[in-house]
């Protein structure tokens, strides 16, 4: 069913690898550009083309759910209906695409122009409620962002013109840039300082303020001095875990080569949207930063694994890449040296569970995202098995500017454990969402009040969360902590990733807590038991409470699932699913209490079967065990 043009095209994608089987998820975009969705007689020849077993292939496939095992409309949209969104008017969008296009999540129009699913997050967080429209048989998507009633008919009218004169669909770019906020701390206005300028994204613009001059002189430094000048900068990452960064390249055999650098671009943890615009607006400022990164390792190939959604943003940085290669600054003998450094644009698939650092490596060399034990940690035993650094975009980003100013620099800023300044995402209900450069320390009331404008119609504040879905939350009490890393843990919670959303009163928690498990149980990646049952039970039970058939033994029963699996879990994610209900639970018992005891007085236990029903398969006749 492959054309020879899309074999040669997955072929070349191949060679560009250090290892062929890396290029399995480009390779299943180009098939499914080409056909649509994936056959299983697609991904048999894929398989073939890679020397694997098909079943190999089909697990893959069947891993990532931005590929498509069946057949969709023309135009494929997702709304995000993850909690910052639905804080902000998704709900109620998504219920008004229902009726306009006359079909439920899953469904497709029956003129085929239209299939419409629900998404789980899509980085886009201030700028809710959005729809992501991919066209089915090309390698286009686009984010419509802010959208009213109004403004979702205009883009069902727009997409409609453009598949009945089946004519290219709209630019990919995001208009205008943002939202972003930087005034209110011009002198730590370095991360976003040239997003809003015009052609920000080009190399002339970029050469222009005086781009690469940093990398041009690390390239003339000893490579342990670039690390040394980095670990003394006190840089954490900014990935969620805050680990130094340049401990972790400390971390890497001095006498064990190939060794690489993967930044980690699958930006995916709901309320998180900063990396974004580096990637959409300054590409070449983490281009330089990965230069300064690759030379302070040694690493002659560089890795960005970025998101599947973000089609965007990874055309941008493919630009990039030819534009600093063009230079010489990327390729053979970068800046007149004999250092070799490839960049490669990697793009996810569509699976949270790859933003963990092993999920990750586990990707990049072509399988399904599953973690790994640790130890061997990656800096030893990374990708194919060699010494790898992970960074996030922000981090490797943040490099550069160090190293063009020095670490006594960097450190006039933040606290003496959280050091300098980072960027914090804001969402939910506040009246200017955005991110935000700021120095570590700022408070939470500061970011708030005096920067975003207090919240929505002035409500009080119900729950902070303070670093991501992922991290517990906080009563409004908090609201004078510090963001920063220790702050943030003496307040009871985590800074994480730095994705702060805001809860106001009136919102039930019941609900928040239901869609954040909905949100663990679709992405766990299904490898051990107390994920992946865990956070499908607790679903479960939550969406029995919200509906009125809830029991107070229910509360018991999750607060005790809870801790299973946080401590039984195999990788970090097990924790992070449920932290957000263990401090629910905790500060907003009440709330349980009386919405159970308003809608569920008599403690009604559900009728449980006792033995299940049998689920056929598509055309099979239903058979209930119940009955002789």
């Amino acid at each position: 069913m492959l054309s020879d043009a899309a074999r040669s095209e997955i072929q070349a994608i191949q060679a560009k690898y250090p290892k062929p089987q890396s290029a399995i998820l480009p390779a299943l975009y180009v098939a499914q550009t080409e056909i649509g969705w994936l056959p299983n007689e697609v991904l048999d020849e894929v398989a073939e083309l890679f020397n694997l077993e098909a079943m190999e292939v089909y697990a893959i496939a069947g891993f990532y759910n931005m590929f498509y095992k069946w057949p969709k409309g023309k135009f494929h949209l997702e709304i995000c209906t993850n909690v910052p969104c639905m804080l902000r008017g998704a709900n109620e969008l998504a219920e008004h695409l229902k009726r306009r296009l006359g079909v439920e999540f899953g469904e497709t129009t029956v003129d085929g122009n239209f299939t419409l699913d629900h998404m789980e997050c899509l980085g886009s967080c201030a700028t809710a409620p959005m729809v992501f429209a991919r066209r089915s048989q090309s390698d286009w998507g686009r984010y419509y962002e802010n959208l009213t009633v109004e403004q979702a008919d205009a883009m069902i009218d727009e997409l409609l013109a453009f598949a009945a004169e089946d004519a290219p669909a709209p630019p990919m770019e995001r208009t205008p840039a943002g939202p972003y906020h930087h005034d209110h701390h011009p002198e730590t206005n370095f991360l976003l300082a040239r997003i809003d300028k015009a052609d920000s994204h080009t190399i002339e613009s970029y050469l222009a303020d005086g781009g690469y001059e940093t990398a041009r002189k690390v390239t003339k430094m000893i490579p342990a001095d670039v690390v040394r000048e980095v670990t003394e900068s006190g840089l954490r990452g900014r990935g969620g875990a805050g680990f130094p960064t340049g401990m972790k390249w400390g971390f890497v055999p001095k006498t064990l080569f190939p060794r690489y650098l993967v930044v980690n671009a699958d930006e995916s943890e709901p309320g998180t949207f900063k990396d974004r615009l580096i990637i959409e607006y300054d590409p070449h400022q983490l281009l330089e930063g990965i230069i300064c990164a690759s030379w302070a390792i040694q690493a002659n190939y560089a890795f960005i694994y970025i998101r599947g959604e973000y089609m965007f943003g990874a055309e941008r940085l493919n630009a990039a890449i030819a534009e600093a290669k063009e230079k010489g600054y990327l390729g053979k003998g970068i800046f007149g040296t004999d250092f070799d450094l490839e960049v490669i644009v990697h793009r996810g698939a569509g699976a949270y569970i790859c933003g963990e650092e092993t999920a990750l490596l586990s990707s990049l060399e072509g399988g399904r995202g599953h973690p790994r034990l640790k130890p061997p940690f990656p800096a030893v035993a990374g990708l194919y098995a060699k010494p790898t650094i992970v960074n996030n975009v922000e981090t490797i980003s943040q490099v550069g500017h160090i190293l063009a100013h020095g670490a006594e620099w960097y450190r006039q800023w933040g606290t003496e454990s959280s050091p300098g300044f980072q960027l914090v995402c804001l969402s939910g209900q506040v009246k200017k969402p955005g991110v935000y450069e700021i120095p570590y320390g700022t408070s939470f009331r500061t970011l708030i009040y005096d920067m975003a404008g207090g919240t929505v119609d002035d409500r009080p504040i119900k729950s902070i969360i303070p670093g991501g879905l992922s991290m517990p939350h906080l009563l409004p009490t908090s609201v004078d902590a510090g963001i920063d890393f220790e702050s943030c843990v003496q307040a009871g919670s985590l800074l994480g990733s730095g994705g702060i959303m805001v809860v106001c009163e009136g919102e039930s928690i019941v609900a928040v807590a239901r869609r954040t498990l909905g949100f663990y149980r679709e992405e766990s990646c299904g490898k051990c038991t107390p994920c992946r049952e865990g956070t499908g039970w607790m679903e479960k039970v939550l969406k029995r409470i919200e509906r009125g058939e809830g029991t107070m033994a229910d509360l018991d029963n999750m607060q005790r699932i809870t801790k299973y699996v946080e401590q039984q879990s195999f990788c970090p994610f097990g924790p992070a699913a449920v932290w957000g209900l263990q401090s629910t639970l905790r500060l907003f018992r009440p709330e349980f209490e009386a919405h159970i005891q308003e809608t569920n007085p008599d403690s009604h236990k559900p009728d449980l079967p006792v033995r299940p029903i049998y689920r056929p398969y598509v055309g099979e006749p239903v058979i209930n065990l119940l009955e002789d």
